[in-house]
């Protein structure tokens, strides 16, 4: 009987170890994420924006568009998609339909988070959260669609209160979400190590840990973060920051030397590529089919 990723999602939050996410923002970057071995993966509404919009993750992106891009990457592979959701779109009702049309798209699981829309990046500044009564009736919407449409699917709920109102209120905020049914909690823009110490003592629920390169949060390895106690480490942006950079040098040759020749090394090759997007799969179906 095959298992569904949103079991094997849950499975892996009652399994002992670390769970690692590496951030994807289309079809080719879970595919690739896939391919290298990695056993779950992250949507970046971020790079969910940067990637379809070519704009700011400030809540330009809808919510049919954010559901969409994430039934695309759940489709092109076989692993557990864990799902950026923003605030639920609107109120409790709103997150209702969410969690059922994250489901319905293919997701694992999903996490919202307690800003007021339009919210932004986490890591950017001008931010500001709603009360956090007001998050506990979008996570006990979460909670009930969830058991309605898959027990298994996954709940994380996330605040930016640091930024706002201090550590405290974050860790305050992250215990009462877990009490409310969030799976794990998630607070976003850690400013130091002592932080993140304080919210794994503090917290009684599993910590998610985002680690944003050139972020607000220091970055530490996945063996660290696992040692300090958090359960979940996301590199939401790694993949996006990579392909932005290797895209850009290879541009820069092409525009100064009319051609890719020299860069060639760095390229991906038509038949590495053509394997990698499964080709050889389609041609066996065009023999099959004939």
């Amino acid at each position: 009987m095959k298992i569904r990723m949103t079991t094997k999602f849950r499975n892996m939050l009652n399994e002992a170890g670390i769970i690692v996410l590496p951030g994807v923002y289309d079809a080719l970057t879970a595919k690739l994420a896939e391919r290298v071995g990695f056993k779950i993966i992250t949507h970046t509404g971020y790079g969910t924006a940067a990637s379809l919009l070519g704009l700011p993750d400030v809540g330009l992106v809808s919510f049919k568009e954010m559901c969409d891009r994430v039934a695309s990457i759940a489709r092109a592979v076989s692993i557990p998609v864990f799902s950026d959701a923003d605030t639920g779109y609107g109120n409790p009702i709103n997150v209702y339909r969410t969690v059922k049309e994250y489901i319905r798209a293919g997701a694992a699981g999903l996490f919202i988070e307690d800003q007021v829309w339009p919210k932004r990046c986490g890591h950017m500044s001008g931010k500001q959260v709603i009360s956090a009564e007001e998050m506990v009736g979008k996570i006990k919407a979460a909670v009930d669609a969830r058991d309605d449409e898959d027990p298994d699917f996954v709940i994380g709920a996330r605040t930016d209160a640091i930024a706002t109102h201090g550590l405290d209120e974050a860790i305050r905020r992250a215990n009462l979400y877990s009490e409310a049914g969030a799976d794990f909690a998630y607070i976003e823009a850690y400013e130091n190590i002592e932080q993140m110490k304080r919210a794994v003592e503090s917290v009684s629920a599993p910590l998610s840990l985002n680690l944003i390169e050139g972020g607000k949060t220091p970055i530490v390895n996945i063996k660290q973060a696992e040692e300090m106690g958090f359960k979940i480490v996301a590199f939401p942006l790694t993949t996006l920051w990579a392909t932005t950079k290797a895209v850009m040098n290879t541009l820069k040759i092409l525009k100064e030397t009319g051609s890719a020749q020299s860069y060639l090394s760095e390229l991906t090759t038509w038949a590495e590529f053509n394997e990698i997007i499964g080709l050889p799969e389609i041609r066996e179906m065009e023999e099959k089919y004939k």
